[in-house]
């Protein structure tokens, strides 16, 4: 059974980021916010226990990274996130198969998840912006859409860099554990390439192989990592990915990455 997911407007969304602004706090949660709402059909409402338990296991996993206390880097509590997504079924059609459900692509949903059920968590992980900054940047952490939202990013990196049931857990999500944050923004935010899930594996590995390159700076390598997947990017356009096998993939993108590293290193 397909549940339905709960799901909040974007005026609606717009207004208590408007609150949580002006309030310099998320004040005090309600899961069964009145203005959620659902798809009129397809499926049976989710029981709110369900989503309950979730914010449960999230939270409980934030404690253990220093929750509500500041943390220097987030991306192990990141990597738990993405596993309790995985084994959370009522995002997925097929959990073996990583085949999410069109409930789980619902961007309002995400809105709901991290506006409604989870905000206390989403300003931990993003503070809330003071009061003469910037909120644009902010906003997009909160409002589902796009590639940056809190928690709709970690499900994202799930449907591109989950290598699949036929490897064991740890080495499944091996991937989501070995990138940081702007390794996964660069192929992410670059949809013909996030696309094609064979090609964000083949292309985490190759970042990923070269982090012990002890002769390039951080700099350099970032520099070789974000132009690669521009080149790449550019001949996805005239020359489909999932027209190419694995190995000639492969060959390529290690191709492109040395030919940066010559031009840049």
């Amino acid at each position: 059974m397909i549940y339905l997911l709960p799901q909040i407007q974007d005026i609606t969304a717009n207004k208590l980021i408007d609150l949580f602004i002006e309030n310099s706090s998320v004040g005090k949660l309600n899961a069964e916010y009145k203005e959620r709402f659902y798809t009129a059909t397809g499926g049976q409402r989710i029981p709110m226990e369900y989503l309950l338990d979730l914010r449960s296991s999230i939270l409980d996993c934030a404690k253990k990274y220093n929750f509500p206390n500041k943390q220097k880097s987030y991306l192990e509590f990141e990597y738990e996130v993405a596993e309790i997504f995985l084994n959370w079924p009522y995002l997925w059609i097929d959990q073996n198969n990583k085949e999410p459900n069109g409930e789980s692509l619902r961007n309002n949903f995400w809105s709901y998840i991290t506006i409604v059920l989870m905000p206390d968590i989403a300003v931990w992980r993003w503070p809330i912006p003071l009061e003469n900054g910037s909120s644009k940047a902010w906003e997009v952490r909160m409002k589902g859409g796009g590639t940056r939202n809190t928690f709709q990013r970690i499900f994202r990196r799930l449907i591109s860099f989950d290598k699949g049931k036929e490897y064991e857990f740890s080495k499944r999500l091996s991937l989501i554990k070995g990138l940081n944050e702007d390794e996964f923004q660069a192929i992410i935010e670059r949809t013909s390439v996030s696309s094609c899930s064979k090609l964000s594996i083949l292309l985490a590995e190759e970042i990923i192989s070269r982090k012990g390159i002890k002769t390039q700076n951080e700099k350099v390598k970032q520099e070789v990592y974000r132009n690669s997947i521009i080149d790449l990017t550019a001949y996805g356009k005239v020359q489909s990915f999932d027209l190419l096998s694995e190995i000639e993939l492969k060959e390529l993108i290690s191709n492109v990455f040395s030919l940066k590293e010559n031009e840049i290193g």
